[in-house]
């Protein structure tokens, strides 16, 4: 479990989340109901967990292709929300190789061609090994991530408390703050539930699968609003940065920057294999192939797949990482609530 555990947290954990985007776009905004808002979106996101596991295990759902089926019964309607997460989850791959590039641009000035190129490789080599490749990343890298986003948060502690006691409450963003929060976990749910089904075999009982969204839910919490209290620290001109946050960790001294340098590569690299695994599974998936032969020209289906999105990588990369996600990931939030209204209603 503890396994299945860190990889939900490393494909929810992308660019957008640790680069500081992610969470002013959808919580820092919104002044100090901000922070009530990311428990709020963590706990959807952790009951969303719990659901889709219990789904699988009562309904015996193997693949992606069979969920939707459930949450849709029309077939032209569960194929037309397939392509649109296939589609969220190939361009959630390319802003991941996009935050990359914009990560060693900002920092050390290499060119976002160079980047997206190297990034793309390692995505491939990783992909080639399928779902134990995911898992043994996330195993050595997750932990570390959320060790070092957590002593941030405590180290920040006594400026976070200051802020609150200075800023109080403002009601005009009291709605405003709900439909975001619902939103960022609506479309987190677009990556997060095609992984969940790949991840079923690992999770046999629904107390398995109620722990697993509750650690989920508390781990996520604390990083969020870890993020969100290192983000009060910012102004108008670092939010306008492609990765903010590794601004803000100056203050703490250069050690500490570059330390985080390498858990926004860590979520990064995490978010960009599940994404892009997801997308595979689903082209895969959908070819409906079942046996004997069938199996060979199903990998050599998912190899050709893999080689076209990691050699297209790059040519994307350069539309921008900011630009990718305050544009994107809102649109998408609306169609991730769609689907979730959808499997609430399965009974």
């Amino acid at each position: 479990m503890k396994k299945v555990i860190f990889v939900v947290i490393g494909t929810i954990i992308g660019a957008g989340f640790a680069s500081g985007q992610e969470i002013w776009l959808f919580f820092n905004r919104y002044g100090n109901w901000g922070i009530i808002g990311i428990i709020l979106s963590c706990v959807l996101s952790g009951y969303i967990i719990y659901r889709v596991f219990d789904i699988l295990e009562r309904k015996n759902i193997t693949t992606y292709e069979k969920l939707l089926e459930k949450v849709s019964k029309n077939k032209i309607g569960s194929q037309a929300i397939s392509i649109i997460i296939s589609l969220f989850l190939l361009v959630s791959f390319y802003i991941m190789v996009a935050g990359m590039s914009a990560l060693f641009h900002q920092e050390f000035g290499f060119p976002i061609w160079i980047c997206s190129i190297v990034m793309a490789f390692f995505c491939y080599f990783i992909l080639q090994k399928d779902m134990k490749g995911i898992m043994a990343v996330n195993s050595i890298l997750i932990p570390c991530l959320i060790v070092f986003i957590l002593y941030l948060g405590t180290k920040n502690i006594t400026f976070t408390t200051c802020y609150f006691q200075t800023n109080s409450l403002d009601n005009a963003n009291f709605g405003q703050w709900i439909f975001s929060s619902i939103l960022y976990a609506s479309y987190n749910s677009i990556m997060l539930i095609p992984m969940l089904v790949e991840l079923k075999p690992y999770i046999t009982s629904k107390k398995k699968a109620k722990q697993t969204g509750i650690v989920c839910t508390i781990i996520l919490s604390l990083l969020g609003v870890s993020l969100f209290s290192l983000l009060l620290r910012g102004n108008e001109d670092i939010y306008q940065l492609e990765l903010p946050m590794i601004e803000i960790v100056k203050v703490f001294g250069e050690m500490y920057c570059y330390f985080y340098i390498g858990v926004v590569v860590t979520a990064i690299f995490t978010t960009a294999i599940s994404a892009g695994y997801g997308f595979l599974k689903n082209q895969v998936n959908r070819r409906q192939f079942l046996k004997g032969d069938v199996i060979k020209r199903e990998k050599q289906y998912y190899q050709k797949i893999l080689l076209a999105i990691c050699v297209s990588a790059p040519f994307v990369a350069n539309i921008g990482f900011s630009n990718l996600v305050s544009k994107l990931y809102p649109m998408f939030g609306i169609l991730g609530l769609i689907q979730i209204i959808f499997l609430l209603k399965i009974k």
